[in-house]
């Protein structure tokens, strides 16, 4: 046992809450700054604080909060964005040089709605370096009818262009100044406002992937991993222009776009990543990514790409009634669904490669990948079936 003292008062953080948010009510339990609790009361005098705790915040720092809260140094590592590594995000630092190469592999080798290669080759601009996939806009964000309770925080996510609302709610999330300022003057602030279909289905895969570790698709459930890069990548093909598309890319894009409502490709003129558009433009294109995955569940439109088979349902036996298992919290399940992801694998040569890229995302050396692809080999899933680095286009592996 170590000498050090849990401090008093310490609540458990909230579901999928972000480190900034948790250390702030942690803060005015104490009626002190973020600063002070991080510094003198945490035994860390010299801790230069960081002005964005969310981000990739210090080692020590996380330590320390664990002994005195008792709050796993795991779950306080989820609470930032470089926990999410390397399910959400490859890397949060993307080297000048792999700019284009980690684009192209998060994005454009995992098509959903158009065949393979058809995606284009727009290049990202090399004098506005792209940040990495969901980075672009730091987005401020509260759910008011969560922000009306003082025991309850903010979700890391919403920082993010990932999540339109709030699932425990079904509502939008606001700009979180307005609703801060309006619950300090005692207003009950905007009202909580329903988050229509089809972004309210995005949302609802984003979250179960988040909180299980897997999301149940129309075709068959994949990993977390799997669901941020489909979305990611249909993101992108509704972007395209329809120039350069084969005359069923062209006839799908617009049968999309058409079934939103909205202006083709939400007024783009000039292709750009999804990183880069304002925030209204981007919930645009969610619509639309929504639109499509509802569309392609629904056979109205044809999905051709890689992971087209996850948003084809197939028949399956008609549900008894019997109650379903509770959920076991966040990675809990990760090795269910490991077998469950080798199993597919043994016979999908699809699901195999989708499986060796996921395996293999944060290596950096090809000794590394070349592990990792030998270890699906010894779990049965045929050589055939699992792509060389070369033939995956990881020029970055030493």
């Amino acid at each position: 046992m170590s000498g050090v003292r849990r401090w008093p008062l310490h609540p458990q953080p909230g579901p999928l809450e972000a480190l900034s948010s948790w250390l702030g009510r942690l803060a005015r339990l104490y009626e002190m700054p973020v600063t002070d609790l991080l510094t003198r009361n945490l035994g860390l005098v010299g801790l230069a604080v960081p002005a964005d705790l969310d981000y990739d915040p210090p080692a020590a720092m996380l330590a320390a909060l664990a002994e005195r809260t008792g709050v796993e140094l795991a779950r306080l590592r989820a609470m930032t964005l470089a926990g999410w590594e390397p399910w959400l995000f490859d890397t949060l630092t993307v080297p000048i040089d792999q700019t284009q190469p980690m684009f192209d592999a998060y994005v454009r080798d995992h098509s959903v709605l158009l065949a393979p290669g058809e995606a284009g080759t727009n290049q990202v601009n090399r004098w506005k370096r792209w940040p990495g996939p969901w980075l672009g806009w730091s987005l401020h964000r509260a759910c008011p009818v969560c922000a009306a309770d003082p025991d309850r925080g903010r979700a890391l996510i919403w920082r993010l262009p990932l999540m339109t609302g709030c699932v425990e709610h079904g509502c939008r999330l606001e700009e979180a100044a307005a609703v801060d300022a309006a619950l300090a003057l005692g207003h009950e602030g905007p009202g909580p406002t329903l988050l229509a279909e089809p972004l309210a289905t995005v949302d609802r895969y984003t979250y179960e992937g988040l909180t299980t570790g897997r999301v149940t698709l129309p075709g068959r459930t994949v990993h977390a991993g799997v669901w941020f890069r489909l979305l990611r990548s249909l993101l992108d093909e509704v972007s395209l222009s329809l120039t350069g598309r084969s005359s069923h890319g062209r006839a799908t894009l617009e049968h999309v776009w058409e079934a939103t409502g909205r202006e083709q490709r939400a007024g783009l003129t000039t292709w750009r990543p999804y990183e880069y558009l304002a925030p209204e433009v981007q919930e645009a294109m969610l619509h639309a990514a929504g639109t499509a995955l509802n569309l392609a569940a629904k056979g109205t439109v044809i999905a051709c790409g890689r992971l087209a088979s996850t948003l084809r349902p197939e028949h399956r036996h008609v549900y008894d009634g019997a109650p379903s298992a509770p959920h076991r919290s966040s990675w809990q399940e990760a090795m269910d669904q490991i077998e469950t992801a080798l199993a597919l694998a043994r016979t999908d040569r699809d699901a195999a490669r989708q499986l060796l890229i996921l395996l293999t995302l944060g290596c950096r050396t090809i000794n590394r990948f070349e592990e990792e692809r030998a270890f699906l080999f010894g779990a049965g899933v045929s050589a055939d079936f699992l792509p060389s680095a070369r033939e995956l286009g990881r020029a970055d592996l030493t």
